[in-house]
């Protein structure tokens, strides 16, 4: 995994300066060194950051080779392909490195965007053919690889981050809709904070010809977004249990490598042992990494550590205290580059900080069991179709949920977690406003399974912004580690798909199928540790420590407060709030993360508010 940038532009040369700033905000993506080229009439350019697996010095990027045509091509990607070149590449083409990016560049030159479908792997990547001026850009079927863009009628921007995007001198200006799409967990996966500055959607290519920027158009058929699009497949329970094992083997397989040590994120969870089970007998050296709390009732390392013993596997805990959290929230806001409801963000970047400090590049990780196999709760509440009637809702939040009921004819059960949230966050503004989503605009409906209807939703909000941005690609990569998640393997969530709900969410189990397998390598105790949130410790209901005294800074000044808020009302809330008991404050906590944390993005990135 690296960082990429492309420039492109009709009329304005790049600003090599600016061009240069952009890179080295992505500096910590690519640590083992950088490339740049640049068009000879200076319209276009290519930045690569690597971070170095393979393909030694002849894979450093940006990368180029001429097509039997004679049109020369350049990419940079940040990723990896795990296609066998021989199955991509069907001329006899002697390849120059082991790197699978100059596969991917060979294979594009051939099929260009008709066979962005064919590429397995987590990519995002930039492509230009020089000779005919045009460039193609595009993220994997998941978007676990990110790539934002800014466009005007002057130039075209693309990055890995939006820091970089801000590097080179786009208006730090906020999207005025993030906040209440943010406040509510209905943020698009192509929106970003950032006014004009757009994520390209998962499993989307972007084209750019010699007079025109094109839109996002998917490659993806059947979207692995949109389960609904499967078609169900009969299989007996016995069957389904062995075909998923044997994808889920080879998912785990293709995604290790032996040119570096390999490393899991381990908690007691079914999803991330089982990984490290298989990952330990596939490679005896593979190290686990848990965390370790002092609260009992959100610690896991014990049961992660005792079964690690018993198996002969490497363990390391990282031991989070009140110090450390404090210590990395900052940075792990400023890396997920958005509002976050948990300080779990800090706690996953100071474990990614210790791999990158015991020289792992390399970690396996869950991301995606709970999306295809249905493991979290708010799917179970849906099915069982607990939020469908309206006279039920509570009347204060009816005005800001009616459209999505209306809609859907219910409200998902993700929403409604996040509706108290959100209704006391608006209340903190000066002029509160009904709510308003681009994302419930231009969402459409996919079948009429409730299940899928409630899966396509998660998958095109809270997973593609929190989950694989914030908690996955950003909080490891500020280290320079690349997070690689079997779960999402193409073959894999196709074939869990168009399995029969039944198998993976019954009365008595969520991840049906998925614990029936792990019964075959991990114990039964394990198999039956059910669900549990990634949670850190509340952050302000203790008077005093390192993370209260962060909060403190920024709640008691609001030196940092965009102007859509009411001062006045966030410190009649907050006083209230510290007047509670303990219990009571935990309540508060979501909103006063997500407080702090716009109030971290505007102090660092010098966000400007217009209403």
């Amino acid at each position: 995994m690296c960082g990429i940038l492309f420039y492109h532009s009709f009329s304005r040369p790049v600003d090599q300066d600016k061009f240069q700033q952009a890179l080295n905000a992505l500096a910590h993506r690519g640590p083992d060194g950088e490339g740049v080229w640049i068009s000879s009439d200076e319209k276009v350019a290519l930045g690569h950051r690597r971070l170095s697996i393979n393909g030694g010095s002849l894979g450093a990027q940006p990368l180029f080779a001429e097509d039997l045509q004679g049109n020369r091509w350049g990419i940079v990607v940040n990723g990896e392909v795990y296609n066998d070149p021989g199955q991509l590449l069907k001329n006899q083409i002697e390849l120059t490195s082991e790197s699978d990016s100059e596969v991917l560049l060979r294979y594009l030159m051939e099929k260009h965007e008709h066979g962005i479908n064919e590429i397995d792997g987590e990519f995002a990547f930039a492509a230009w053919n020089e000779r005919k001026k045009c460039a193609l850009l595009s993220r994997d079927p998941h978007g676990v690889k990110p790539l934002f863009y800014y466009r005007t009628a002057e130039f075209f921007l693309a990055a890995s981050e939006i820091k970089a995007l801000l590097a080179y001198g786009i208006p730090p200006q906020w999207n005025t809709n993030y906040f209440q799409e943010a406040a509510y967990f209905i943020q698009s996966g192509t929106s970003t904070f950032i006014k004009n500055v757009e994520s390209l959607p998962a499993g989307h290519y972007l084209k750019i010809s010699e007079s025109i920027i094109g839109e996002p158009i998917p490659y993806a058929t059947p979207s692995d977004l949109l389960p609904s699009k499967y078609v169900p497949k009969e299989i007996s329970w016995d069957k389904a249990q062995d075909q998923f094992e044997e994808l889920f083997l080879a998912a785990i397989q293709k995604r290790m490598t032996h040119n570096w040590p390999m490393s899991t994120y381990l908690s007691s969870g079914i999803d991330s042992t089982i990984i490290t089970a298989i990952a330990s007998k596939l490679d005896p050296t593979v190290t686990a990494y848990s965390l370790g709390f002092e609260d009992p009732q959100i610690d896991e390392s014990h049961i992660a550590s005792s079964w690690t013993k018993q198996h002969g596997i490497a363990h390391e805990i990282i031991q989070v205290s009140d110090q450390l959290l404090a210590d990395h929230f900052v940075p792990a806001v400023l890396s997920s580059e958005m509002a976050v409801p948990n300080v779990n963000i800090a706690a996953k970047h100071a474990l990614s900080e210790r791999l990158a400090v015991d020289r792992k590049k390399i970690a396996l990780t869950g991301e995606g069991a709970d999306e295809s196999l249905l493991g979290y709760y708010h799917f179970k509440q849906d099915q069982l179709q607990a939020y469908d009637d309206w006279s039920r809702m509570p009347v204060a939040l009816q005005p800001a949920l009616q459209d999505i009921f209306l809609k859907l004819g219910y409200v998902p059960a993700q929403v409604m977690h996040a509706a108290s949230q959100g209704y006391q966050l608006e209340q903190l503004v000066d002029r509160p406003e009904k709510l308003h989503s681009s994302f419930l605009s231009t969402f459409l409906v996919q079948g009429t399974s409730r299940l899928n209807i409630s899966q396509q939703w998660h998958y095109l909000t809270n997973f593609q912004t929190y989950n694989l941005g914030a908690l996955a690609d950003r909080t490891e990569m500020a280290h320079g580690v690349e997070g690689r998640p079997p779960f999402l393997d193409r073959a894999l969530v196709d074939f869990i798909h168009q399995l029969p709900a039944s198998y993976k969410l019954d009365p008595h189990s969520d991840k049906k199928i998925l614990r029936a397998v792990a019964r075959r390598y991990i114990p039964n105790y394990q198999v039956m540790i059910p669900k549990r949130p990634f949670v850190a410790p509340p952050s302000i209901v203790y008077s005093s420590g390192p993370l209260f005294d962060l909060f403190h800074y920024y709640l008691e000044g609001l030196y940092h407060l965009p102007d859509r808020y009411s001062k006045e009302k966030v410190k009649k809330l907050y006083s209230y709030t510290k007047s509670l008991s303990p219990r009571e404050q935990m309540k508060f906590d979501p909103i006063w993360v997500h407080l702090v944390s716009i109030m971290i993005l505007q102090e660092k990135f010098g966000l400007l508010y217009y209403s």
